[in-house]
């Protein structure tokens, strides 16, 4: 997993689509680190594209029982098998 994060990253910073349209040589090995990290805060989703986060997670069916019954709502059994924090569940 670690290795296709950083091979993103790599072809991040190679890729002369992404570069700032008046700046079109390559970005100096002292400005890439942070080249990066600007373009990754950039691509980052906002607020309104993360309402998933919003969600009252509980850890277990039991709490989430108890929380159904006092706010007579449905209640929501997500299961996965992966990493969640990846987007691959």
């Amino acid at each position: 997993m670690r290795h296709s994060i950083a091979y993103s990253l790599l072809a991040l910073t190679f890729s002369p689509s992404l570069l700032p349209a008046s700046d079109k040589e390559p970005i100096r090995d002292s400005r890439v680190a942070s080249w990066v990290q600007k373009q990754m805060k950039r691509l980052q989703p906002g607020r309104e594209d993360k309402l998933f986060d919003q969600v009252g997670w509980v850890p277990g069916i039991l709490p989430a029982e108890k929380l159904a019954q006092q706010y007579h709502r449905p209640i929501f059994l997500f299961t996965y098998d992966g990493q969640l924090g990846t987007g691959r569940c």
